[in-house]
């Protein structure tokens, strides 16, 4: 993909293109077509667009939910992506609090050790910072 290049306009359009196609193909709800959805939010905001990565993310999270279970590794980090692009589309309050929820079904499910765990913890610190007055 372009993005690995360094054009991620060019790859969000290249997903753009995709996850039609795996719509059609494979079906809306297919693992492939999800995570087509998924690299589409996050090259969208590469791309500079953080509200719509934001807008991206928070739709694809119940489908995740629906079709791979709340606990799924898959849909944890599609509620950790949901939070991070909140946070960067302006809502420091709504990361935190997207964050918060995230952390304890993580340490439980992946271990509090786990990098993704972690990652979590961090980006709750993170976004609880800026979310201070």
């Amino acid at each position: 993909m372009d993005g690995e290049l360094g054009d991620a306009a060019a790859a969000r359009e290249q997903y753009a293109a995709l996850v039609p196609v795996r719509e059609r193909v494979q079906g809306r709800e297919h693992p492939d077509t999800l995570t087509a959805r998924a690299n589409l939010a996050y090259w969208t905001g590469r791309a500079g667009d953080a509200v719509g990565a934001r807008e991206l993310c928070a739709a694809l999270v119940p489908v995740r939910e629906r079709v791979q279970g709340r606990e799924h590794p898959d849909t944890l980090t599609a509620r950790a992506n949901l939070a991070y692009w909140t946070g960067r589309a302006g809502d420091a309050v709504g990361a935190r609090e997207l964050c918060a929820a995230l952390l304890p079904v993580r340490a439980r499910v992946l271990g509090a050790g786990h990098p993704a765990t972690v990652t979590t913890r961090e980006q709750l610190a993170h976004w609880t910072a800026r979310a201070r007055p």
